[in-house]
């Protein structure tokens, strides 16, 4: 039992040394099967490596190979290209130089038969007798050959037209004509008329004054240019044809007051206007409007125009001191206003005799157009100048109108009733050839219209020395029963109005009707006219008469400014007032009273 228990355990013991050493067997023999499958594999994988980089060396050979045979293929094609190009380029550049001297040929060829062409036309058209450029003449140093050699070159170069310079004279006169000869084939008249058209711009170019006529000689193929290089006149030489503004005015302050201006719109006549009222009132009126004799003491002048108000042209009117009647209702009012006058001074002889009345009517035609039976209006204003024309009552009227009958109610024999003053040489030429031949002989006539031609010349040259309008050389022909007379006419400067008797004289009459006689108070010389206050002067008149109209006022009324209706007002030295608020001075009649 004993031995069966060892041996078990012997067995039991041996069994366990088998497991342990088959397990150990095992153990190292995978882990050298392990290790030797490693070195294995890796030996395997260093001989494919190898291998790879080997045929990796071998591919980089093979391509630097390529492209060693790329570049050399790629250099010589463009060797070849370069060649190729060149020759194209050689080929290309003889081809044009073939070309350019096969053109210059041509060309050449082309210029010949032109020439020849050219030169069989000329030779036809000098058969024929045509220019085909200017010839000039040989006139050495003369300076009037040197301009007909200019204008001809001018002409030529400014309007293609080609001249023959045939000779020149000289008048005595001063003018200078030169002939020119002109192409056959060309219309005479077609020359005459371009030179013509050209004739301004050809004398301000050669520094000519003037030409003077272009003409076709009826006797010979010729074309007569005449010219100028001063005016026809001198100064000393216009005294003779025109008077000076100073006896213009002598004339008119020394005839009787009943002057008609005509004259185109902007021409002056409401300067002119001005100035005649200015040196009348200095100068005095003559009892009856004789122009001869007696003094009348005091002058009122009264204005109308119908556009003042509204114009834009006259925003500094030189009458605005005189201006009753300042738009077409009330200058129509002044008709009757006129007429009231005259009416007055039939019943009132001393007053007339102490106060003589100017009636002034700008735009006379205009205003009776205006009227609602125009022809019955200017008939009655007829009536009037014919009436009261010796109870001091003088007018001056003015109009565009030279024709007398194209007045409303009067005809052309009614020009008696004025002296006509026209202003303006296109408008004295006007009235020339409308009335001339009746007041002249036609050798005066031919005479008369020929200076203006002169004068007209004059004015003209002296009139591009002037920077001021206002300062213009302006001429005027006056016409009475006798011989018509030109007159340079004076400038708006002379216009200088005392404000001051003005105003006093002004009141001295509303103050005689008001008392409707003349008194003492009215015969003391005009210093003394300043003793009446100016209470006196808004207290007396019933009426104030404002641009017009009628404004009733009250014995405690006080004057207002017409512009900002400001009841602050000044009285200056000069009879006007000063507004203190908008600054503006205003004459008397102008005063709104209230």
């Amino acid at each position: 039992m004993l031995g069966l228990s060892l041996f078990s355990a012997y067995y039991l013991l041996f069994s366990l040394s088998r497991t342990q050493v088959s397990n150990s067997f095992s153990q190292r023999l995978d882990t050298e099967l392990a290790q030797e499958f490693a070195a294995k594999k890796e030996q395997i994988i260093q001989q494919e490596v190898g291998k790879e980089f080997e045929l990796t060396q071998e591919a980089f050979a093979v391509i630097e190979q390529m492209q060693s045979l790329v570049k050399e293929v790629y250099d010589r094609h463009q060797g070849q290209r370069h060649l190729l190009l060149n020759t194209h380029g050689q080929y290309l550049d003889h081809h044009n130089k073939a070309r350019a001297k096969h053109q210059e040929a041509y060309d050449a060829l082309l210029e010949v038969k032109d020439t020849l062409e050219l030169r069989v036309r000329m030779l036809e058209q000098q058969l024929a007798g045509d220019l085909l450029e200017p010839v000039y003449g040989d006139f050495g140093f003369d300076i009037n050959g040197k301009i007909a050699n200019e204008i001809a070159r001018t002409l030529f170069s400014d309007i293609n037209l080609a001249l023959s310079v045939k000779g020149f004279q000289v008048k005595p006169d001063g003018v200078v004509d030169i002939g020119y000869g002109y192409s056959r084939s060309v219309d005479p008249q077609a020359v005459v008329e371009a030179i013509k058209r050209h004739s301004e711009t050809l004398a301000k170019k050669l520094g000519l004054f003037k030409i003077t006529s272009v003409r076709k000689l009826e006797v010979t193929d010729c074309v007569v240019v005449s010219y100028r290089t001063e005016p026809a006149i001198k100064t000393d030489e216009i005294k003779l044809m025109v008077g000076t503004a100073d006896e213009f005015i002598n004339y008119v302050v020394s005839h009787p007051i009943r002057y008609r201006l005509i004259a185109d719109p902007g021409m002056g006549k409401t300067p002119t206007t001005a100035v005649m009222i200015s040196e009348i009132l200095k100068a005095g009126c003559t009892r009856g409007n004789t122009g001869k004799g007696e003094k009348v003491p005091y002058t009122l002048v009264n204005v109308s125009y119908p556009g003042a108000i509204g114009s834009l042209k006259d925003f500094s009117y030189p009458l605005d001191v005189f201006l009753q009647y300042g738009d077409t209702t009330a200058a129509i009012k002044s008709f009757e206003d006129c007429l009231d006058d005259g009416k007055y001074r039939l019943q009132n002889t001393q007053y007339a005799a102490k106060f003589f009345q100017i009636w002034t009517w700008e735009e006379l035609d205009n205003t009776l157009n205006s009227c609602s039976d125009p022809y019955k209006a200017g008939g009655n204003l007829k009536h009037i100048l014919k009436q009261f024309g010796h109870n001091n009552i003088g007018w001056i009227v003015s109009g565009q109108s030279v024709m007398t009958k194209q007045i409303p109610g009067f005809t052309n024999d009614d020009r008696s009733l004025f002296t006509e003053i026209i202003i303006g040489i296109p408008k004295i030429r006007h009235y020339l050839s409308t009335y001339g031949k009746g007041k002249n002989s036609e050798s005066n006539l031919a005479k008369l219209t020929r200076n203006l031609d002169a004068i007209e010349e004059y004015i003209d040259d002296k009139n591009e020395l002037v920077t001021d309008d206002a300062r213009l050389l302006r001429v005027a022909l006056v016409v009475d029963s006798r011989s018509p007379k030109l007159y340079f006419l004076p400038n708006l400067d002379r216009v200088n109005f005392n404000y001051q008797e003005i105003e006093s004289v002004k009141r001295l009459a509303r103050l005689a009707k008001a008392s409707d006689t003349a008194d003492t108070s009215l015969t003391g010389d005009s210093s003394n006219v300043d003793a009446v206050s100016i209470d006196q002067m808004t207290v007396s008149p019933s009426k104030t008469i404002y641009q017009g109209t009628s404004q009733s006022v009250n014995s405690d009324a006080k004057p207002h400014c017409p512009h900002c209706s400001n009841s602050n007002l000044k009285q200056l030295k000069d009879g006007r007032f000063n507004c203190l608020k908008c600054k503006k001075r205003t004459v008397v009649n102008k005063i709104v009273w209230r």
